[in-house]
Parts: C-alpha cells; structure tokens; sequence
C-alpha cells in the first residue's frame, strides 16, 4: 500500500506539473482606434481683456503589430509591440479686447501622433470571455498636423486664412514630449486562434513639456497646458502556436 501511495502522488506531482507548463503562442493583431486627449489649458494671463477657449474632440486611427502569449491555465501574459496612431480635433480662440474691439485667432486642426507602443497585459479568460489590464509606454515615432487657423479684428472679419499641414515635431523645440505612459484595460472574447478585445488606454503622462521653445497667441502659453492620452481600442489578433 505504502508503493501504491507513492505512486499515486508521484502521478498527481506529474500532473500538476504538466498543468503548470506555460504554453506560448505569437500573434499579429491590427485594429482601430478612437482617440482624443484631455484638454487641461493653463490659466497663463489674468487680465480680464483676454479671452481663451479649448475644445477636443476624438479622431480615428489605427493601429497594429504583434503580440507574445504566455499561457497558465486560465491566466495569461500578453506583452506586444505595436504602432498605433492617436490624437485629436483641436479647435481654439484666442482674442484679447483693444480700443477699437476684439482682436485674436481661431484655430481648427486635426492632430495625428504616432507612437510605438509596448503594452503588458495580464488575461484572465472563463470559457472564451476575458478581462485585461496592464501597463504600457510609448515613444513618438512622427506625426502629422492639418486643418486652419484664421485671424480677425474688428475691421476685418477675417485678418488672415492659413492652411496648416506639417509633421509633428518632437525635441528642445517643441512641446510635445516624446514618451508616454499609462494603464490599458478591457474586456475580451477568445474562440481558438482569434482573440477580439474592446479596451481602453488612460495616459498618465502629460504630453507637453516646459522647454526654451516658447508658443505665445496673444499672451497664451501653450507649453503651460497639459494634455493627456485618452483612446478607445477595439483589436483582433490572430495566434500562431510556437
């Protein structure tokens, strides 16, 4: 009897540690992304004759790349590196009052930032469904930056028209900073090799950065405000055992 004892919790030992072995699994996931960005506008000039107003609205973009899959049993680790575009619609204006009436700038631009992005998640999955979360970080890799800024005085309604279309800058002359960070979260479904999951990326990381580059419109500082990444996710990535 001792023997058939041994036996049984040498075979239970197997078991649990066949059970325990990770299973791995590389995919490529593509999807597309609804992105906008807080709008936090610093309060740079106390005169009561200038007159600020911000709003943001979301834009949408894409993304896409690969992801590793460490498999324990129902939980899992899903580290990936992906290019994913976010942004926003900026429309702003600026006017300060003179003598003569209201002088200022109305802007209204399309923002799109790339960034390469390096996110971890921890997968818990229960016949097919799924909850994530976990961290990520990003570094801007370009960018582009269009729409029209239009100037007016109380003589002309419109002082001057410009069309803005250029890439995003980054560095000692910009206020935009390069890296990013924050949590993803969300909720998934799982069916064989394909994994379809609706999330959402909170940015903890102010992208604009105090430096010797100066943005002033009528006495506004652009580089006072703060702004972080908010995005919407809905992905699909396909798995490929290793």
């Amino acid at each position: 009897m001792p023997r058939f004892y041994l036996l049984l919790l040498t075979l239970l030992l197997s078991a649990a540690s066949v059970a325990a072995q990770p299973t791995f699994r590389l995919g490529l996931r593509g999807g597309l992304n609804r992105a906008t960005s807080t709008v936090e506008p610093a309060s740079t000039s106390p005169s009561s004759q200038y007159y600020y107003s911000a709003s943001k609205s979301a834009i949408y973009a894409w993304q896409a790349g690969a992801v590793l899959e460490v498999t324990f049993h129902r939980f899992s680790l899903q580290p990936a590196l992906v290019f994913s575009q976010k942004g926003e619609q900026f429309d702003a204006t600026i006017s300060i009052s003179g003598i003569a009436g209201m002088y200022g700038t109305k802007s209204s631009t399309i923002n799109r930032y790339n960034w390469l992005e390096l996110p971890v998640n921890v997968v818990y999955t229960l016949h097919g469904f799924q909850v994530f979360a976990g961290p990520y970080v990003a570094l801007g890799v370009g960018g582009r930056q269009h729409g029209t800024i239009s100037g007016f005085s109380p003589y002309y309604t419109r002082l001057m028209h410009q069309y803005v279309d250029e890439k995003v800058a980054y560095g000692p002359d910009s206020n935009n900073r390069r890296l990013d960070a924050g949590v993803n979260f969300g909720i998934g479904y799982q069916r064989g090799p394909l994994q379809v999951q609706l999330g959402y990326g909170l940015g903890l990381w102010n992208l604009h950065q105090d430096n010797s580059y100066q943005h002033y419109d009528y006495g506004h500082d652009f580089n006072q405000d703060a702004a972080y990444n908010r995005v919407a996710q809905l992905t699909g990535t396909y798995f490929f055992k290793l």
